[in-house]
Order: structure tokens, then sequence, then C-alpha cells
């Protein structure tokens, strides 16, 4: 009975000492340090960068839309679901570009197509002349004009046109030689006739002997 009592506490003691120690051992394994990545920061742009990337958007948006507009599709339910959508990613990276460093950020603009991103706005007209007289007051330009479809150059790309030119580089055209004139003959001079006077043949004698021939000798 008594060494029992005696053993009990160094047990304990036994017991108590190793989970001590394997509760350090975990710790140092859990202890490691652990490194974190933060994304920097964008850079602010001045109120003149912020004008020039978000008139860059807004050529783009209102190219979409007026293409969209042109396009033959009959159901008006598409064409106003798309044109919202343009409109509300309008609104979010124009929010993206963030304050400038020396102004305000164009919120006005931003409410603007944020409205024209709801496809239950009432009266998108009113709410796209309300954008463009707010981007005309912050100082933009292509988000104050009114979408429009890109137009084409007029060139014919396809080649299905004759313009006429050879357009083949692969070598120099030769141009074709000229042929020369025939040479006109000099007009033949008729020979002189003396002033028209035309000459008398000369007497051969036959005439007189013919006539003296009746004569004989006496």
């Amino acid at each position: 009975m008594t060494r029992t009592l005696i053993l009990a506490p160094l047990l304990s003691v036994l017991v108590f000492g190793s989970l001590g120690l394997a509760a350090c051992g975990g710790g140092d394994g859990e202890g490691a340090a652990t490194t974190s990545t933060t994304e920097p920061a964008p850079t602010a742009l001045s109120q003149a960068d912020l004008v020039s990337a978000g008139d860059g958007i807004c050529a783009e948006i209102n190219a979409a839309v007026g293409t969209i507009q042109a396009s033959e599709t009959s159901d008006e339910a598409i064409q106003t679901s798309q044109i919202a959508d343009l409109y509300a990613g309008l609104a979010e990276r124009l929010d993206g570009l963030g304050t400038p460093t020396d102004g305000a950020p164009p919120v006005d603009v931003i409410d603007a197509a944020q409205t024209l991103g709801d496809p239950a706005t009432t009266d998108p007209d009113a709410a796209l002349a309300e954008l463009q007289q707010a981007a005309a007051d912050y100082g933009f330009e292509d988000c104050a004009e009114s979408p429009e479809a890109p137009t084409s150059t007029g060139s014919d790309t396809d080649g299905d046109t004759d313009t006429g030119t050879d357009t083949d580089t692969g070598g120099a055209v030769e141009p074709t030689p000229t042929p020369s004139p025939e040479p006109v003959p000099a007009p033949v001079e008729p020979p002189s006739t003396g002033g028209g006077v035309v000459p008398t043949p000369p007497d051969t004698g036959g005439g007189s002997g013919g006539s003296s021939g009746g004569i004989s000798p006496g």
C-alpha cells in the first residue's frame, strides 16, 4: 500500500512531463513565420489623365451601344438588356479609375451610367442626356457624345472591285512599246514643161520624102 502511494506521484510527474515536451515540440512547428502578399495600390491619376482614360472607355461603349441599336435584332428586350450591361460596365470602369490627385472623381457621371445600367429605367433618353451633361461638365469629350456605330472607311478590302490598276507587286511591269509611225513618201512632182508649152517632136523627114518621091530625075 505504501509503495503504491509513492509510485503514483512519480507516474503523474512523468505523464505531465511528456505532455509538456509534446506541446513544446508542436509549438516549434506551428510557430513558423508565414509570408503574406499584398497587392500594390493603383497609381493615382491626375484629372487630365483620368479624363483621357475615361474618354477611351466611353468611346468603346458608345461604339458598342451604337452597333446594337443599328442591328436588325427585332427583340427589344434583348437590346435593352445588352445596352444596360454596357452602361453598368461603364460605371464600374469609371469608378475603378479612382480619385484624381488634383480633383474629385466623376461621381455624377458614374451615377448617370449606373442609372442607364438598370434595365428597369423608365426613361433611358433622359438618363442618357443626364450622363452627357455630367460628362461635359467634368471635362469628358467622348463620354458626352451620343452612341454611334463605327462607320466603314469605304475601302474595298475583299478585292471584288476592279480599280483598273495592277496591284501585283511580284515583279516590275514592263510598259508596252508604242509602234513608231511609218514614214510618208514624199509626193512626186511632174516634169516641168517649160511654161506649159508641149514640145514639138522633131521632124524625121519622112513626110517630105514621101511628097518628093513621085518626081523622078530627068
